[in-house]
């Protein structure tokens, strides 16, 4: 029996995530394909402390099954989410064990959310979206509307990462992600257009960044946290320098009545900052959860991202 199957252990993220969660004193069942680098990380886990088993699988094939049964939650790294998550979602309900990603595609985090009902049949959580995207803005989100009581208008939300080193994983997600093209909600309705359509400029982390709508977790999750019916979740320009060592995200709420609230969030390497929140949901999770299908801020409110990274956030430009 183990605390968590991590899939994916031996990944940029899955490194991060795995040294994150033993950190925490929970034990690791670590699997991915190649059972060398899985077992050189669990010498390694082990010599530090953390208690640890290895696991050789394709999530394609029915050792997953097998790898789940046992296990307390199943922590996933594996992108593209919009093709892999399904699989391993499947598995977990079969297993009746709860699920957390890291996933920030928009469709993936969109499926994940509407198979709630079965969630809550087989008295599972699944969580998605548990990193710096799109959990950094969804924080913002929460924090702005919580000071209202009524639905926003217009939400907009950005977020720019530092990331020391990006894996093949990652730049594949993206990649398949950025092909859906801009995805924004207007009056309710998910709109779709070319990539590059509504682009502007913001100021956010000391810096004006030219920015895109994209087909980003962050869109469905500020949807999710706010309510609004014009929604929009920006993303860098593909190749635009991020510019220094730190991670930002940024939120603005538009009510009914006019007014405009802002909000800005800072914290440090990107990869990291997601491995911090992956392994703090993952520990919340296993203490006892409500089933369902949820984002992070759905499940534990504005300050889990806070909690987790030591991030700094400011509302209209005061320290939060």
């Amino acid at each position: 029996m183990s605390d968590v199957l991590l899939l994916g252990a031996t990944g940029n993220s899955g490194q991060l995530i795995a040294a994150e969660l033993a950190a925490r004193g929970l034990s690791l069942r670590l699997a991915g394909r190649n059972r060398g680098p899985l077992e050189d990380m669990a010498r390694a886990l082990t010599a530090q402390g953390a208690t640890t088993d290895v696991r050789a699988l394709d999530v394609g094939t029915a050792a997953l099954g097998d790898a789940v049964a046992g296990v307390g939650v199943v922590v996933s790294t594996i992108g593209p989410f919009a093709r892999q998550a399904g699989p391993v979602i499947d598995a977990c309900l079969a297993g009746g064990v709860s699920y957390v990603d890291i996933a920030n595609e928009w469709s993936a985090v969109r499926d994940l959310l509407d198979r709630d009902d079965h969630a809550r049949a087989q008295a599972v959580a699944l969580v998605t979206g548990a990193g710096f995207g799109p959990a950094a803005t969804e924080t913002l989100v929460l924090r702005l509307v919580g000071r209202s009581d009524t639905v926003p208008d217009r939400v907009r939300v950005a977020a720019a990462a530092y990331v020391a080193r990006q894996g093949d994983g990652v730049r594949q997600t993206i990649q398949e992600s950025l092909s859906q093209g801009a995805l924004t909600y207007r009056a309710g309705q998910l709109l779709r257009e070319p990539l590059g359509s509504g682009g502007t400029v913001l100021t956010f982390g000391g810096a004006r960044r030219r920015m895109l709508p994209g087909p980003v977790g962050d869109l469905e999750a500020a949807r999710a946290a706010s309510g609004a019916a014009d929604v929009v979740a920006y993303i860098a320009e593909p190749g635009a320098a991020s510019g220094g060592r730190d991670s930002f995200a940024w939120a603005e709420v538009v009510t009914p009545d006019g007014h405009v609230a802002v909000a800005e969030l800072v914290t440090g390497e990107g990869v990291r900052a997601t491995a911090s929140i992956a392994a703090e949901t993952a520990r919340r999770v296993l203490a006892g959860v409500a089933p369902g299908a949820w984002t992070v801020g759905q499940l534990f409110g504005p300050d889990l991202v806070t909690d987790a990274t030591g991030a700094q956030v400011s509302l209209d430009g005061e320290s939060a």
